[in-house]
């Protein structure tokens, strides 16, 4: 009996800390605008982002020279690319509230679509953080133009912990949203 006791105690002290999931979103306390959507409002559909194969994961990752070191206490509560598709549409959003900006399945086509693709994520052990994406607005307006952006965004920060990390992320995804919110033709709120 003693030893089923002492096995069970090694195992228990075996166990690692508890797994801390991170979102990229903002927190539920934060206060959102309520939408107003008019009768005649634009709908713009926000294509799944698209991330490098190593990084659309569950994995918070930290960069060390050409090495990455993924935390064995700590994930994302979805695939990176998720949550990044999550906050970009939630902070474009944030800026039009009587717009419907949405990442969902739409019932009908959208006033003009945005497909963005990141060439490079990366978080380094010195606090460096370098975001480089492309991205295009399509309109369904044949006789509209395309258009087409790029962005490199460098931050710095604290990466201790992996909510440092999680926090750098955050705000290099809502500059980078920002840099595609203005790149929106002037036009989408100021009349149809």
């Amino acid at each position: 009996m003693a030893g089923v006791m002492a096995g069970c105690l090694l195992l228990a002290g075996c166990a690692g800390p508890p797994l801390r999931l991170y979102t990229l979103g903002m927190p539920s306390d934060r206060e959102a605008p309520q939408p107003h959507l008019s009768p005649r409002a634009s709908t713009i559909a926000i294509g799944h982002v698209v991330v490098p194969d190593y990084l659309d994961t569950q994995d918070i990752l930290v960069r060390n020279g050409e090495e990455i070191h993924r935390n064995q206490s700590s994930r994302w509560a979805s695939r990176l690319s998720i949550g990044i598709t999550n906050l970009v549409t939630n902070e474009i959003a944030s800026f039009h509230p009587s717009e419907l900006i949405t990442d969902q399945p739409l019932a009908d086509a959208a006033t003009m679509q945005i497909q963005i693709n990141v060439s490079r994520f990366d978080v380094d052990s010195s606090g460096q953080v370098v975001l480089e994406a492309n991205w295009s607005i399509l309109p369904s307006d044949p006789n509209k133009p395309l258009i087409r952006d790029r962005a490199q965004i460098r931050d710095f920060g604290p990466v201790t912990t992996s909510a440092d990390v999680a926090a750098l992320m955050r705000g290099t995804v809502i500059k980078l949203a920002d840099k595609i919110n203005a790149s929106l033709p002037s036009t989408l709120t100021s009349g149809h």
